[in-house]
């Protein structure tokens, strides 16, 4: 039994399962409070170097926080020392948003001291380790001392001249962030390996601590506008009703554009969330050297532009729908977004999705164009009015959720139910045919109403587990596979992107364009679309070198699209397909004193199908001595197996012989081993000049006993 007040910390073992502890959760609460006074500091003037210096206060605040934590990630302890060690360090944090408006006005010293003192006590809880584990006591010398020497390299900066303090403060910033790329961390990281389940966690938790502070910053100046609003409604009752009436409706007109603009930055706020913690939060990390060390560096510029797109937002509140937005207010949304999408990208790099349908590269590739489509509006939006550059960032943002749930359908989670459910459903379907097979047989004596039908798992339906990145479907393949729909919508976007990027060039010079609207984002939108479109009407032409250049680009653009969709396009239109019809049930009964199993299959079309031929294949169900379970597949053979003209009809029958893998099938049993009898056709088509192919799956339920298929063709009267 552990003694409260005093124990030894214990190296991590990977046997355990650990969870963030109510520690490590209170411990996160104090950077609510360090973001948003960060955050609040900023948003009273944006400017290039206040950003810059809100972002060198970020960087301890970071460094201190994943200090703490890869420090828990190794060791467990939860005595009375190490309790005290972490309310300092809190409390030094708390110094450190303090003094973190001082910052922004020139004044460095205190925040100085709080960084220092908070990357100390980090040290020291690595020191204190190394006193008492002997186990870990590389590891904990090693970030011991790095610790040390930041926090002590911070607390120069206290002591210097201004112009070295800022110095100090990278080189104490650079000694943690380089640590991990040095060979002896690299080689410790080896002997004690990292819980990345624990890590993605903690790092999940400070990314919605974090997207928490951005929208609490909103709902705060949402609540500031509603106060002042009502305000403005009770000022003018004394004099009259007239006044009254018109303060209302202006107070309510200005409330209703302010929550439709709330409810756009809910879903960005929303959107970022979906991207990270649906594509990224709980990802597998690549093997590889060096690839978590992406993962972790890729973190601290997502934060910090998640932080800062809290600020952004909060100004966003106030975008005029008939002006545009200033310049400084624009750059923030659009780059925060912008670096949000290039940290995710890194991210997305060096991990796998749970369950995806298209490879890794495509995300990736999704994230970064869509990163330099957000942040060419930032330019291009000079005369856009403020709401409408919000509603494009929104749809950018917004469509980046669409893009994941496309290219990932289905939930992990149900994969994983289905694979451990395998063996029962296996049973389980049997048990259904079976059942179902005696049900229709009842029905058939008894013309009782129609019986429901099991659920039956076509082969196309399987999960594909653990497949590498670079063999699942590229672009091509998945909308080739896909309805047309899929494909038109998947155009309509790539158009609708392609045609807003090159307006938002064409507006980024104004002039670029003749005869068009100065204040017109929908003026180079057409003209961008007639150029990509070769319309030419001729009213809206190039009138600088500017504008001359970004069309010759467009053109060469446009003329690869063109093919590539062409091209698309035609191959899915001239897919040929079989257009057969398989019989509904198959039937096992004798023909000429012999048990056959048959079934009749159709030329829908009744055009020429050549040399067509056709297999038929048992999957069973059979356990080896072992106990392993196998699916065997057993091909049946056919009396006749080809034919070279397939134009009507074809009754393709099996006889049931001593050799049959049917001889010894009790079809009224309910554990027969039969899952499923598939059938395939490969014929060349006539018409299309190509080969054409169909398949059909036959149940245990879809076979009759003793049954006999209608006859379907006649002579008519003219012979």
């Amino acid at each position: 039994m552990r003694h409260r007040w005093f124990h030894r910390p214990v190296l991590h073992s990977h046997a355990f399962v650990k969870r963030p502890t109510w520690l490590e959760l209170f411990y996160d609460l104090v950077f609510v409070a360090a973001f948003l006074q960060l955050g609040n500091e900023l948003a009273a003037s944006i400017t290039l170097d206040r950003v810059l210096t809100s972002s060198a206060v970020f960087v301890p605040l970071w460094v201190a926080w994943s200090g703490f934590t890869f420090y828990v990630n190794r060791f467990t302890v939860d005595d009375t020392l190490h309790r005290n060690l972490v309310f300092a360090q809190m409390t030094a944090v708390g110094a450190m948003a303090m003094s973190a408006p001082r910052v922004l006005e020139g004044e460095t010293a205190a925040f100085s001291v709080a960084a220092g003192v908070a990357l100390l006590l980090v040290g020291a809880m690595y020191l204190r380790t190394f006193a008492q584990v002997s186990e870990g006591r590389a590891y904990a010398r090693f970030w011991g001392l790095i610790f040390g020497l930041s926090g002590a390299t911070w607390l120069v900066g206290a002591l210097v001249p201004e112009s070295w303090t800022k110095i100090a403060w990278a080189a104490g910033s650079l000694l943690v962030l380089a640590a991990p790329l040095s060979k002896p961390s690299r080689m410790l990281a080896e002997e004690f390996p990292i819980d990345f389940e624990h890590l993605g966690e903690r790092y999940g938790l400070l990314t919605i601590v974090v997207l928490g502070e951005s929208f609490v910053k909103v709902l705060l100046d949402l609540a500031a506008q509603s106060k002042g609003h009502q305000a403005l409604e009770h000022a003018p009752i004394a004099l009259g009703g007239m006044g009254m009436g018109m303060s209302t409706g202006m107070s309510t007109g200005m409330d209703m554009g302010v929550y439709v603009q709330a409810t756009i930055i809910l879903l960005i706020t929303a959107s970022v969330w979906w991207i990270y913690f649906d594509d990224i939060a709980g990802a597998k990390i690549r093997k590889g050297q060096g690839q978590w060390i992406i993962w972790l560096y890729a973190h601290l510029p997502f934060q910090l532009a998640v932080a800062g797109l809290g600020v952004a937002l909060k100004k966003a509140i106030h975008f005029s729908s008939s002006e545009p937005a200033s310049a400084s207010e624009r750059w923030l949304l659009s780059g925060t977004v912008g670096l949000i999408f290039l940290c995710v990208a890194a991210i997305d790099s060096v991990t796998e999705r749970r369950q995806a349908e298209l490879s890794d590269r495509a995300r990736v590739n999704a994230r970064i164009v869509s990163a330099i489509f957000v942040l060419v509006l930032a330019p291009a939006s000079l005369n856009m009015s403020g709401a409408t550059f919000l509603t494009l960032v929104a749809i950018i943002v917004g469509a980046q959720v669409v893009f994941d749930m496309a290219m990932a359908p289905f939930e992990a989670a149900e994969h994983l139910e289905i694979g451990h459910k395998l063996i029962a459903d296996i049973a389980r379907e049997a048990q259904h045919a079976r059942e179902a097979q005696h049900a229709r047989e009842a029905q058939t004596q008894t013309g009782s109403g129609a019986l429901e039908t099991p659920r039956r798992r076509d082969i196309r339906e399987a999960v594909r587990k653990g497949t590498p990145s670079d063999l699942r479907r590229d672009l091509y393949f998945y909308f080739i596979e896909g309805g047309w729909g899929r494909l038109i919508a998947g155009f309509g976007v790539l158009f609708m992107g392609a045609n807003t990027f090159f307006a938002a060039l064409y507006a980024f010079q104004p002039g670029a364009i003749e005869n068009v609207r100065s204040d017109s984002f929908l003026d180079a939108f057409f003209f961008s679309v007639e150029t990509m479109a070769t319309i030419g009407y001729g009213k809206m032409v190039p009138a600088s070198d500017y504008g001359h250049a970004i069309a010759t680009i467009e053109a060469a653009v446009s003329i690869i699209g063109i093919a590539l969709v062409t091209g698309l396009v035609f191959a899915k239109a001239s897919r040929p397909r079989a257009s057969v019809l398989f019989s509904r049930n198959a039937v096992v009964t004798k023909m000429n004193d012999k048990p056959v199993f048959a079934f009749r299959i159709g030329n829908a079309r009744g055009n020429e199908i050549l040399d067509a031929s056709i297999d038929v294949t048992v999957l069973k169900d059979a356990f080896t001595a072992e106990g392993q379970h196998l699916r065997r597949l057993h091909d049946l053979r056919l009396v006749r197996q080809r034919s070279p003209l397939f134009t009507l009809t074809w009754f393709v029958m099996h006889e049931i012989e001593e050799d049959s893998p049917l001889r010894d099938i009790d079809w009224g049993a309910s554990d027969s081993p039969i899952t499923s009898i598939i059938v395939t056709l490969v014929g060349h088509d006539g018409t299309y000049n190509q080969t054409v192919h169909a398949r059909h799956t036959y149940y245990p339920e879809d076979i009759q006993r003793d049954a006999r298929f209608v006859d379907i063709i006649s002579r008519l009267k003219d012979g």
